[in-house]
């Protein structure tokens, strides 16, 4: 089974993360259930020197669910 990394360029995205990182969850989650993507599969947010709470957000999704990580 393949694993899929699902790159996110983030640059001040404090206002619509919450949103972006709910809709991408829920896609990769339905793709594991249906057997196409291994349960390896990842949501990588790279933040790009966000002057925001951007980075606050991306450490606070990866604490609350594995599918997501930050760099």
């Amino acid at each position: 089974m393949k694993t899929l990394y699902i790159v996110v360029p983030c640059y001040n995205e404090e206002e619509v993360l919450p949103e972006t990182s709910r809709r991408l969850r829920k896609k990769l989650e339905t793709l594991m259930a249906a057997g196409k993507i291994s349960g390896e599969s990842r949501i990588l947010f790279v933040n790009d020197g966000s002057k925001d709470k951007t980075w606050e957000i991306i450490s606070a999704l990866h604490a609350q669910c594995p599918l997501f990580c930050g760099v």
